[in-house]
């Protein structure tokens, strides 16, 4: 791990103008979106948008009275703010080690990631340097044809054209039948399997738009999974943005099944094959999805909720509904209106 000292940081910067404060004796050593972030850690905030239950509008200024960061980039036009809050003696984000107004805090996050994110710990090879290293746990069986550069648990298997990428880690007892990837900074619990061709940790889907044109987010906070989980025959986990995707424990996945980036599941989910969620998607626990549903991005599915057969999800699901149909709705009123729209068919 090397940190990155705030001055490095200022110098990049400099082109921007001033910054709102520093603290000199900062050091960054990773990154997060700004409800997760500590006191290493570079973050963005848009600024005092509505804010939604799932945050897909950003976080409300009042998030930032309690949060201890170390670097925020922040719009330029929240300064008269900053100064009034200022005049009446209260102070922006106090947590917060360094403040950088941009024009465009995202864009500005960006740049910051290719610029620094090789050389701090936000990939999860932290401490020394011998922790993102190859190891194979003696008990555990690799494949002639598998390639392995992360770390492998007690008692795992990792089978014909695997590869394990460097910055990765598996837990003890895992499967990896065939030809299944697993991309860095991924951490894998113990006791999970991967069917042949499973991809977990890939590059999310994920563009915004800068000077007229569509530019590719960076995903490099990878994935973490929890232990007890398997994932069918091809089926795809994308890595996080800032924030790792997140899958808890006793989560158990059919083929073609697509986890988006930034998603975070609770524990004990099912989701049927081709069943899809688009990005920062909230699933609670025990919820299940039959095959061929699909949930759009940042919503939250809560705990225990269904959800039926080609569903399509516009909007987030209560605790323990069943729903069904595009757009997805209570099962028993889609019923309804399925038998309705049959009879004024046969009129």
């Amino acid at each position: 791990m090397k940190p990155v000292a705030i001055s490095a940081v200022l110098d990049w910067i400099k082109s921007e103008g001033a910054v709102l404060r520093v603290a000199p004796s900062t050091e960054i050593t990773g990154f997060a979106s700004v409800d997760l972030a500590g006191p290493g850690d570079a973050s963005f905030w848009l600024g005092d948008t509505v804010k939604s239950a799932t945050n897909a509008n950003g976080f409300a200024s009042s998030l930032l009275d309690n949060v201890c960061i170390g670097l925020l980039f922040v719009p330029r036009s929240i300064m008269p703010a900053v100064e009034d809050a200022a005049a009446s003696g209260k102070k922006f984000a106090p947590g917060v080690g360094c403040i950088v107004p941009v024009d465009n805090p995202y864009h500005a996050m960006v740049q910051f990631l290719e610029k620094f994110a090789n050389s701090i710990a936000g990939n999860d090879c932290a401490g020394d340097d011998s922790a993102g290293a190859p190891f194979i746990a003696p008990s555990a069986r690799v494949h002639a044809s598998a390639v392995v550069e992360g770390r492998v648990g007690e008692n795992a298997v990792v089978g014909p054209g695997c590869v394990v990428m460097r910055g990765a880690t598996l837990g003890a007892n895992c499967v990896l039948e065939a030809n299944v990837t697993v991309y860095p900074n991924v951490v894998v619990g113990d006791d999970c399997v991967f069917q042949a061709g499973a991809v977990i940790g890939s590059r999310g889907f994920g563009f915004y738009e800068y000077e007229g044109r569509r530019r590719p987010v960076p995903h490099l906070a990878g994935v973490r999974i929890g232990r007890g989980c398997s994932f069918g025959a091809n089926s795809v986990v994308a890595a996080g943005f800032l924030s790792p995707t997140t899958i808890g424990d006793n989560c158990h996945f059919d083929s073609f099944v697509q986890v988006a980036h930034n998603c975070r599941l609770g524990n004990n989910i099912f989701m049927a094959s081709q069943s899809g969620l688009a990005g920062s998607v909230t699933v609670e626990d025990d919820v299940e999805l039959a095959g061929g549903a699909q949930v759009a991005n940042h919503l939250t599915l809560g705990k225990g909720c269904r959800i039926a057969a080609k569903a399509g999800v516009t909007k987030s699901i209560p605790a323990g509904l069943t729903v069904s149909g595009f757009p997805a709705e209570e099962i028993t009123v889609w019923r309804r209106s399925m038998v309705r729209l049959r009879q004024m068919g046969k009129k």
